[in-house]
């Protein structure tokens, strides 16, 4: 049967989970500590299916980076202390992207 495909919301909800509880950022490492989960799982996550939520400060070496700090976007802290979910949140962007094209 195997893996299913696609991403795992309850990875979607741990890793914003951890983002919520900390507003000024963590470093990519110990969002992957606080969740559980693998740095590289973390990191694909917030390249992918996150990144229109997400805001990242990085220390570069000329190939990649050395230290990634990510915190949510302001707008989606306040949608969230409005009482939306993350896939609302997400629609909501997708929506207003499409509006700007």
């Amino acid at each position: 049967m195997g893996r299913k495909k696609g991403f795992d919301n309850r990875k979607i909800v741990a890793i914003v989970g951890v983002l919520v509880s900390n507003p000024d950022g963590l470093w990519l490492r110990n969002i992957a500590r606080e969740t559980k989960l693998h740095p590289l799982t973390v990191s694909k996550y917030l390249d992918t299916v996150l990144r229109p939520l997400v805001e990242e400060t990085s220390l570069r070496s000329e190939k990649k980076p050395i230290l990634r700090v990510i915190k949510l976007k302001p707008f989606v802290l306040e949608k969230m202390q409005e009482g939306r979910n993350i896939q609302q949140i997400l629609r909501m962007l997708k929506l207003m992207e499409s509006v700007r094209e």
